[in-house]
């Protein structure tokens, strides 16, 4: 089984790539309390015929404080099941990150009548820096488009030169 754990600040891209990673055959659990992370590796790694042999899962700052804390030693519990997991980290300055928030309206995860989207931002940062240590792979996505990071994450993540054909039939 291979697990993919997508993780990152919030209008990064996670969204993105889990997308990806679902159109090329992964299942997919989005903000996955990082505490179920060993349960769901022994599952899925051992579900009848391994009907589940590529697993991807999004981990943010809306898991439990005391769960991205405990994430490197739950992370070395799933490989020490013998599960092969790759953490996937994507990042964006500060200052893209408060001109995408204001472009989409949307709110950040973190913001509340006491944090502006600046003081969100950073707290996010520090939550999310037991995954950053243990990323195998972080991408910067401050001056991608949505199309070059979906071709880096192909390249990077899956090994796709990009060349290949692809057919969408829509009725």
């Amino acid at each position: 089984m291979r697990l993919v754990v997508v993780s990152g600040r919030s209008g990064s891209g996670k969204s993105t790539a889990l997308h990806l990673l679902e159109d090329n055959g992964y299942y997919c659990i989005d903000n996955l309390p990082a505490g179920l992370l060993p349960e769901l590796a022994r599952q899925a790694s051992q579900s009848a015929l391994h009907s589940l042999p590529k697993v991807a899962i999004s981990i943010d700052a809306r898991n439990l404080p005391s769960d991205l804390e405990r994430f490197p030693e739950l992370l070395r519990e799933v490989r020490s099941a013998g599960v092969q997991c790759d953490v996937l980290f994507l990042a964006a300055t500060d200052e893209v990150l408060i001109k995408r928030f204001s472009e989409t309206r949307r709110r950040h995860p973190l913001t509340d009548g006491n944090l502006s989207l600046a003081e969100a931002i950073a707290a996010e940062l520090e939550l999310l820096a037991p995954i950053i240590d243990l990323a195998s792979l972080k991408i910067d996505t401050s001056h991608l488009t949505l199309y070059q990071l979906r071709d880096l994450l192909k390249q990077r993540l899956l090994s796709h030169d990009g060349r290949g054909p692809a057919v969408m039939i829509q009725s």
